[in-house]
């Protein structure tokens, strides 16, 4: 399964997804703030980025950009209001409280695509 960077700063809830995650088959690394998440990116292989919105340290779309940037995918958790037409509304994004299953079920989606990715391998050019 993936290696997961959960970076959430409730603790009470960082424990809690982090111990239904580790059921799920996932090793998951717990981090409570950006600073220390950039950390683990810049030092460890992480397969996928489950963070919270608003983080200690910066926003957790600034922490999800970053990933992307690294090729790592994201799932954005939140427990703020989305207006429809928000641009800037990262996906896939589960607001809270979210079923565990949903989460399970947007995990195996990215598990699928990097799966899918791999098995094709590196597009080849035409020379």
């Amino acid at each position: 399964m993936a290696r997961i960077l959960l970076t959430e700063p409730d603790r009470a809830i960082r424990e809690f997804i982090a111990g239904i995650l580790t059921e799920f088959g996932h090793d998951v690394v717990p981090s409570d703030n950006i600073v220390e998440a950039e950390v683990w990116l810049a030092t460890s292989h992480i397969d996928v980025l489950v963070t919270d919105l608003v983080l200690r340290g910066g926003q957790g779309i600034a922490l999800s950009r970053s990933c992307s940037a690294r090729g790592i995918p994201t799932v954005t958790l939140t427990g703020q209001d989305f207006l429809p037409d928000q641009a800037s509304r990262p996906p896939p994004l589960l607001e809270k409280p979210f079923r565990f299953s949903d989460l399970q079920r947007v995990l195996q989606a990215i598990d699928s695509a990097q799966s899918a990715a791999t098995v094709r391998g590196p597009a080849s050019s035409a020379a």
